[in-house]
């Protein structure tokens, strides 16, 4: 799959992201961008660049395959920055899909910041299960191709649904769908549409939705719309609790209205207990 572009755009979109999966202490308000280093005819994935001149720059490195010379790499970007920014601190941030690629070459292994997006989504989900970042990896994370199709509504619908400002929810919603697009290849934009067919009103305002929208679909929409807020209420119970066993499966399933089902997502972040979650507050 093609990553690399898709994750720019996230970063660039809000620079603040990185901050929150790695844990690193954010410089404050900064920009992403990327800059070319004629001295080694490359150019680095992305740098942050804080906009306070006090603020460490950050030079990341993103990598979903083996590579034995990432470290190197990073580190003369570490020095070819600062010295293209006369002097100002720099680190270099090294984000494998999982540690199983890390080279871990020495001594410069010792010099970078290492994380791993397999272990910081896992955390990000355990600590808030809502995030937008959590459903927007899913395709890129999620093994189990039959699971990825079944919430995939409700992972949109997370996305969609989030407080975040518009700008922002709309690059999270493109490189989610392309994100499905290339891990669904086999699938025609029809068969993409029906998978996300309770999300059509909001769809239709993305370019990735008026591709692949073709013709309107009237029928089932409201019946779709709740079924990705339901699907998104269960993952969110299990996010939190683990397992759900049917019977509470079978009390989510009969939830009907959009305002209920809501009403529902919010208190499961809440709440201490599945047994709470139906009792009355």
């Amino acid at each position: 799959m093609k990553t690399d572009k898709q994750l720019c755009l996230i970063f660039e979109a809000n620079p603040q992201w990185l901050f929150e999966l790695t844990g690193l202490p954010s410089p404050g308000p900064c920009r992403f961008q990327s800059i070319s280093l004629k001295a080694i005819q490359q150019t680095a994935d992305g740098v942050l660049i804080p906009d306070s001149a006090d603020g460490i720059i950050t030079i990341l490195e993103i990598q979903f395959q083996r590579d034995e010379e990432i470290y190197l790499r990073v580190v003369m970007e570490m020095v070819l920055v600062q010295q293209k920014m006369r002097g100002r601190k720099v680190q270099g941030v090294i984000l494998f899909v999982d540690h199983s690629l890390d080279p871990r070459t020495e001594p410069w292994c010792h010099f970078v910041s290492v994380h791993s997006l397999a272990e910081t989504l896992g955390r990000l989900a355990a600590e808030h299960p809502a995030h937008p970042l959590v459903a927007a990896f899913q395709p890129l994370m999620q093994d189990d191709a039959e699971k990825l199709e079944r919430d995939a509504a409700g992972c949109y619908n997370q996305i969609a649904s989030s407080g975040l400002d518009e700008p922002l929810k709309s690059v999270l919603l493109e490189v989610f769908i392309n994100w499905l697009e290339q891990r669904f290849v086999e699938k025609g934009k029809a068969e993409i549409e029906k998978m996300l067919v309770g999300q059509l009103p909001d769809l239709r305002e993305t370019q990735s939705g008026k591709d692949l929208i073709a013709i309107g679909m009237k029928e089932g929409i409201q019946e779709g719309i709740e079924k990705g807020k339901r699907q998104s209420l269960v993952q969110v119970l299990e996010s939190r609790f683990g397992s759900v066993d049917s019977a509470l499966m079978e009390k989510v399933e009969i939830i009907k209205g959009t305002e209920l089902l809501d009403k529902y997502f919010r208190k499961a972040l809440t709440i201490d207990s599945l047994d709470q979650l139906f009792q009355e507050d």
